[in-house]
């Protein structure tokens, strides 16, 4: 997404209008918040269910037998997981304020520096919210994660709605 924003800094600094932007994230903040809600929903607290998901999934990935050894090799990084928290990620930074300084940033300055800074930085705090969020799942459930996290999307989109950039 960084050297994308920096593509897009140097190549069209004038492709997306607020307008536009804002309102695709109404709509993605929406639709996560939604989609959370939904999990929450679906989810079960009780430790014997989750034990028995854990062993479904440990089954799933041992009986990787007749596939091709890139097939396995493909699977064994693009899992649902990374390829779920890669679209959610992607498509949420997508018209961001970072997105829309690395771009700014892009179109007056060195193109490779402010890539390399932006990574840098995302990297950095990518990081913390993924330890973070490791620290918080090991004290409070995920169905009060998935709950919590779809009605503060839900929030972003009012807010969004309601109140866009100037």
């Amino acid at each position: 997404m960084t050297i994308l924003s920096t593509g897009l800094g140097r190549i069209v600094p004038n492709l997306i209008s607020r307008k536009h932007t804002n309102s695709a994230a109404t709509v993605l903040y929406a639709f996560f918040g939604l989609r959370l809600l939904y999990i929450a929903w679906r989810s079960s607290d009780s430790k014997s269910s989750q034990k028995k998901e854990m062993e479904e999934v440990e089954e799933k990935l041992e009986s990787g037998q007749g596939k091709t050894p890139f097939r396995r090799f493909f699977s064994r990084f693009c899992t649902p997981i990374f390829l779920e928290s890669f679209i959610l990620t992607f498509l949420a930074e997508w018209g961001d304020r970072s997105q829309i300084a690395t771009i700014a940033l892009a179109t007056h300055k060195n193109a490779i520096g402010v890539a390399i800074g932006a990574s840098v930085g995302h990297t950095i705090c990518t990081s913390l919210a993924v330890v973070g969020g490791s620290m918080l799942a090991s004290r409070i459930s995920q169905r009060t994660v998935a709950t919590v996290g779809g009605l503060l999307f839900l929030g972003f989109s009012v807010s969004s709605y309601f109140y866009p950039p100037l």
